[in-house]
């Protein structure tokens, strides 16, 4: 009988990407998650056989419903809709609840074999509180409550860190800038060129070359983190991949942290601070203390879109 794999998200960047990873395999069926399941990408994925289904962070009974029958639930949660409506503390703490949720409801379900949580590294962990990252917190206390709460879950929980999406290049403080009268791009940054930058690259197509390895070989993944990685670069060396895919010259122009938040404002520098977190801990960044953690390598993975392709289709 196929094994029912049940995707929060289902029609988001990670979403589609674990969708993607199993689609067509008799192997497994799909159930994803959506507040409407009459969108116009829910009725996308219901074309490919998806089963979609309603579902609120916010409402733990539909979420244990959501889960019915699973062999794999996906988790995940995303504060950027959150931050449309909410100030940052207040996305924070509704972020972290919903994790919470998923991972109860998780916990509750009959026969759930594999739980795979989309999560961070504890930066202020590694850092020893020198880099809080505080957009990193509500996963990282979902961990402390899977861990605390529910060990049996923890037991068949892999926690899967995602490195740098390519289209982060397209994105307020670490986006690239046209100067026209200089024919060039420039990429302001708070971090050195020389900061180590992990890359996913397009996150949907790269993040379905794990999934499988993940759910199939359950006695390395469960219980420990898989870091999700293409390639690494130096920050230089990133914006020069991305200028030689675009055809273009582009240059990487230090700036404070002040013209930054200048620039973007104060949540701008929230996220510029993972760069300079990277730039100080480099590889270290993403490696939780004491923790097991896996990377394509250790489990196989092929298959992967180099970062120049990702940016060749990256549009700005």
């Amino acid at each position: 009988m196929p094994k029912l794999v049940t995707v929060v998200g289902g029609t988001g960047l990670q979403g589609l990407g674990v969708i993607a990873a199993l689609s067509g395999d008799p192997n497994y069926t799909l159930r994803a998650l959506s507040r409407n399941p009459d969108s116009e990408a829910s009725q996308k994925l219901k074309s490919q056989g998806v089963e979609v289904v309603k579902a609120e962070l916010s409402d733990l009974p539909t979420l244990k419903a959501a889960f019915a029958g699973s062999y794999a639930v996906y988790g995940i949660t995303a504060i950027g809709p959150l931050l449309e409506s909410l100030e940052f503390q207040a996305a924070l703490d509704t972020e972290e609840t919903y994790g919470k949720n998923i991972a109860q409801a998780a916990a509750e379900t009959v026969g759930l074999q594999h739980f795979i949580w989309s999560t961070l590294p504890p930066a202020d962990k590694i850092s020893n509180g020198r880099f809080p990252l505080h957009n990193h917190a509500p996963k990282n206390n979902v961990n402390k409550f899977i861990r605390a709460n529910h060990p049996e879950l923890a037991a068949k929980t892999t926690f899967f860190i995602i490195a740098q999406y390519h289209i982060n290049y397209s994105y307020g403080p670490v986006s690239i800038h046209k100067i026209p009268s200089a024919d060039a791009y420039v990429h302001f940054a708070s971090h050195p060129a020389s900061t180590l930058i992990y890359w996913i690259g397009d996150v949907s197509r790269n993040i379905a070359q794990f999934i499988k390895p993940i759910l199939e070989q359950p006695d390395k993944t469960k219980g420990n983190f898989v870091f999700a990685y293409a390639e690494a670069h130096t920050s230089e060396k990133s914006l020069q991949i991305w200028a030689k895919a675009k055809g273009v010259r582009a240059f990487h122009v230090p700036v404070s942290t002040e013209l930054v938040k200048g620039l973007w404002g104060w949540y701008a520098d929230v996220l510029a601070e993972m760069w300079r977190y990277w730039g100080e801990f480099g590889k270290k960044s993403w490696y939780p203390p004491g923790e097991t953690v896996l990377t394509k390598d250790d489990l196989g993975v092929t298959g992967l879109v180099s970062l120049a392709e990702s940016f060749k289709d990256l549009e700005f």
